[in-house]
């Protein structure tokens, strides 16, 4: 009786072992991973900042630089983001890409433009309404080195 309890125990274990990364994968990036086709090379989702007094070029060529445009006469302003500053742009490979950028406006997702590896290169441009807005930040995800941001107050 005890070997068949025991065995019981065993292939519940195994069954929830089964099923639970599954789940919690499918859950736990969504918001920042929200397709599932290139989910398995993407290998980091830790978030990060740049060094503000000493980057690195590493740091520098991960940080969003965000440029304001001028508004339009329907009151949209075009936001430009560019992934990579001081003239260090990051690159775009079938092996190491931007998966993502999003704009936040006061902490709100006004913006998210997802990429393919190797089709395209960490820019963006958004027309969004500012009125109001007091800070914008910008959002990258690199599929090697996690999740950085910066911000810029209006």
């Amino acid at each position: 009786m005890k070997r068949r309890e025991a065995l019981k125990i065993g292939a519940l274990g195994l069954m929830a072992a089964a099923v639970t990364p599954v789940m919690a994968s499918k859950n736990e990036n969504d918001e920042v991973n929200p397709y599932g086709k290139y989910r398995e090379k993407i290998y980091n989702r830790n978030r990060y900042t740049k060094d503000a007094k000493n980057p690195t070029k590493g740091e520098l060529k991960h940080t969003p630089e965000i440029k304001i445009g001028k508004k339009d006469a329907k009151g949209y302003t075009l936001v430009e983001i560019t992934i990579g500053q001081e003239g260090i742009i990051h690159p775009s490979s079938e092996a190491h890409w931007i998966d993502f950028i999003e704009l936040d406006a006061d902490a709100k997702l006004v913006a998210r433009t997802l990429f393919e590896p190797g089709k395209a290169m960490g820019y963006v441009a958004y027309k969004v309404k500012l009125d109001g807005v007091k800070k914008l930040t910008a959002r990258e995800g690199c599929n090697k080195h996690g999740i950085w941001e910066y911000t810029i107050n209006l």
